[in-house]
């Protein structure tokens, strides 16, 4: 399958945020980081990110409420509606992995983990990518993204106010 291939890509850039510092893969409320990685027809991404940051608490919801929150933002993640790319570039989500947050966090904070796969039909149109999650999530303030795009790579740095990077060097 060709989106193993994307691994290779999204393992540097994955261990060099956490080598990075705090505010790479670490877990601090108010930041996220996304890492995209585009190969012929193939686009991953992956964000990572507190919980607390999309749905307003760490721990596993327990009341109806706090349920109904956790699933709204569930069904918004794994839409990738959240993640707009440009239209002319026609791609079109395939797969979509979200972890249970809670499963391993024990006394740790619990993270969330989502990884979307995409098919492109005109990956060149590939260019701007925006998002749209600082709406929907209050508690969110930056996201670090790092990214590759055939032989080009770079990174940026996302808020409310500048939500969109360019996936080209030197932009």
């Amino acid at each position: 399958m060709r989106c193993l291939t994307l691994v290779p890509f999204l393992i540097p850039l994955t261990i060099g945020a956490s080598q990075a510092g705090e505010s790479h893969g670490a877990h601090v409320h108010g930041q996220a980081q996304l890492t995209l990685a585009a190969d012929a027809q193939q686009l991953e991404v992956m964000l990572v990110s507190p919980v607390v940051n999309l749905i307003g608490f760490e721990y596993q919801p327990k009341t109806a409420a706090e349920q109904d929150v956790w699933q709204k933002s569930r069904v918004l993640l794994q839409s990738g509606q959240w993640l707009q790319l440009p239209a002319t570039a026609k791609c079109e989500l395939k797969q979509q992995q979200l972890n249970d947050p809670w499963a391993h966090s024990g006394h740790h904070h619990a993270d969330i983990e989502l990884t979307l796969s995409y098919s492109c039909q005109d990956p060149a149109a590939l260019s701007e990518v925006s998002l749209d999650l600082f709406r929907h999530a209050a508690d969110l303030h930056d996201v670090e993204v790092q990214w590759i795009n055939g032989s080009q790579q770079g990174a940026a740095k996302l808020t409310s106010k500048q939500r969109a990077f360019r996936l080209s060097a030197g932009e």
